[in-house]
């Protein structure tokens, strides 16, 4: 009795611990790639050049500057999950949070950042830019691998998803930031 009792309690806590492991997370993956931080200064900056005036109005420069990546995460982590399957996501995960994957982000943002000019609303990106021979080439050969081209492609810049995460955006900081 005492034999079926620890099996049944065993098996019960193994159970438990594999349903605790956290699942592979797009929250985390949209942070890591900065997803959101680069699609809602695009956003921004539209706003602030007046590019988007004639259809969302005029907006409150200073409110625009002010809002922060992070209201836009969850939306990130949707256009992630809509098209990225959970192995993809995980794997991606994994790149993205390896020296090699922080460094290609940081050198995306620093990139970004300087062909927007003084108009940017990126944050900037600290020290300076050493890839080394491995991390360049674990950069390649993740950009070159089927998720690699999924991920930076149009599969996924031009998913529904995306594209309904784009306007979401738009109209968010039309409706907080518009001229009082």
């Amino acid at each position: 009795m005492k034999t079926i009792v620890i099996a049944i309690l065993s098996t019960l806590m193994l159970t438990l611990a594999r349903a605790a492991e956290s699942p592979p997370d797009a929250l985390t993956l949209a942070r890591a790639m900065r997803s959101d931080e680069i699609a809602v200064a695009s956003a921004k900056r539209a706003f602030l050049s007046g590019a988007v005036e004639e259809r969302y109005g005029k907006t409150q420069a200073g409110c625009v500057r002010k809002l922060p990546f992070a209201d836009f995460t969850a939306g990130s982590a949707r256009v992630l999950e809509s098209t990225l399957n959970p192995q993809e996501i995980s794997t991606a995960l994994a790149f993205f949070s390896s020296e090699a994957g922080k460094k290609y982000v940081a050198g995306l943002v620093r990139r970004l950042r300087a062909s927007q000019g003084e108009d940017t609303t990126l944050p900037e990106v600290k020290g300076k830019e050493e890839i080394t021979p491995a991390e360049v080439a674990a950069i390649g050969d993740f950009a070159r691998s089927d998720l690699g081209r999924k991920i930076m492609g149009k599969q996924m810049t031009e998913s529904p998803a995306a594209l309904a995460y784009g306007r979401q955006i738009l109209e968010s900081i039309a409706a907080k930031c518009g001229a009082r």
